[in-house]
This record gives structure tokens, C-alpha cells and sequence, in this order.
């Protein structure tokens, strides 16, 4: 903790707040989100947890931030490889779960967002957080309304059909070591195939209940 210094401009506290976020992240590599909590993360970070108090108020807090940073990566992504849309609804479908595959953090972070997060997140952090979230989806919501031919409201409501679908699909084709020890004791099969095969085909289903075309 010697090294510690308290951050004074906005750019300080912003270098803080990333080195808080790298902590969590690192240590949710290795746990589970339950078995962390603010003192590991100072811990982590060589801190008192005083210091790291400073920063963030709540292990939501810095969870919430975490999210924010995996889904402004990822649907950046999107809008860069989906770019070009409309275009034929197998590719944009194949695109679309191709790159979900290349966000693993998102996809964590997102399966523990509503029942765990956002449930024990004050309502200013909460508000932040979706603003934060309001402000980056509009080009990712144009790009999905070209491809369907379609309004706003339905393009978002693909976009979380998509989304809701995703962490529960990629823990299905990747489940943790005791599980398949579970099944295999009970003679259960392991899962076949793989995630972004079985995305591919159901974000397809998606574009096509969803389409004007």
C-alpha cells in the first residue's frame, strides 16, 4: 500500500477506477462472483479497502462498470463487422454469433447482470449504468433495423431476445467441470456441438420472425 496515492484530477481517478475494474476482473477469472467481495479487491489491488472505498462505493458498483466496458467492446464489434447490412440474413447471423464468441467477459458479466447486479445496485448507479447503455446502442440499433426492415422498437426487441438468449447458450456448450462430472455419474450425455454453430442458428430463427421482408 506504500504506493498508493490518492487520485485528485478526473484523469487520476479514471486510471484508479480502471485499475479497480482490472482487479475484479482478474479475480472473477478465478471465482466465482459470490466469493468475491470489496476486501479481496483491495487485497488485489494492495490497497486498504479505505482507499478503495474512495472510488467505489459497492463490489455492484465496479461490476456494473465492468459491464459497461465488455459491452461497449463488444457492440462496437458488432457495428463494425455488421456494417455493411442489409445482407443476406445466414451471413449477418453467422457474423453476429461469431463476434458474441470473441466476448467471453461480456457474456459473463451479462448473465449475472439481472438477478445478481443490477438487483443489489443503488438507483444512481443503476441510472448511470443505463444511460451509459442508452448512449451506445443507437448505431448497433440502426444496423439491426436495416437488416429486418424494420422500426426501432422492433429492432430492440431483437437485439434483447439475442442478448437474453447468449449466456445461458454459451454455458450450456461450456459448463464447469462439475457439472459434467454430475452428468457423466448419471449417465447423461455431455452437450454436442458448439456455441456459435447453435447461435448462429437461433439469432437466424430471430431475424426471421422478426423481419419486414
Amino acid at each position: 500500500m506504500s504506493d498508493y496515492q490518492r487520485a485528485r484530477s478526473p484523469e487520476q481517478k479514471a486510471e484508479r477506477m480502471t485499475a479497480i475494474m482490472d482487479a475484479a476482473q482478474a479475480l472473477f477469472n478465478e471465482l466465482p462472483y459470490h466469493e468475491i467481495n470489496m476486501g479481496l479487491i483491495a487485497k488485489e489491488l494492495g490497497w486498504s479497502r479505505s482507499n478503495l472505498y474512495k472510488y467505489a462505493s459497492t463490489q455492484e458498483e465496479v461490476f456494473l462498470a465492468l459491464h459497461t466496458r465488455a459491452s461497449v467492446a463488444y457492440v462496437s464489434d458488432l457495428v463494425e463487422r455488421l456494417s455493411s447490412a442489409p445482407m443476406e440474413n445466414a451471413e449477418f447471423a453467422k457474423i453476429w454469433a461469431s463476434t458474441t464468441g470473441e466476448h467471453i467477459d461480456f457474456l459473463r458479466y451479462q448473465d449475472i447482470l439481472i438477478a445478481i447486479i443490477e438487483s443489489n445496485a443503488s438507483l444512481d448507479r443503476l441510472v448511470e449504468f443505463k444511460r451509459s447503455f442508452a448512449q451506445m446502442m443507437p448505431p448497433l440499433i440502426d444496423i439491426i433495423s436495416r437488416q429486418l426492415d424494420c422500426d426501432e422498437d422492433v429492432a430492440q426487441k431483437f437485439y434483447f431476445t439475442a442478448i437474453y438468449q447468449a449466456p445461458g447458450l454459451y454455458n450450456h456448450f461450456n459448463c464447469a467441470e462439475r457439472t459434467a462430472e454430475a452428468m457423466r455419474i448419471v449417465g447423461m450425455k455431455l452437450f454436442e456441438g458448439n456455441f456459435e454453430e447453435s447461435y448462429a442458428a437461433f439469432i437466424a430463427m430471430c431475424l426471421q420472425h422478426f423481419s419486414n421482408r
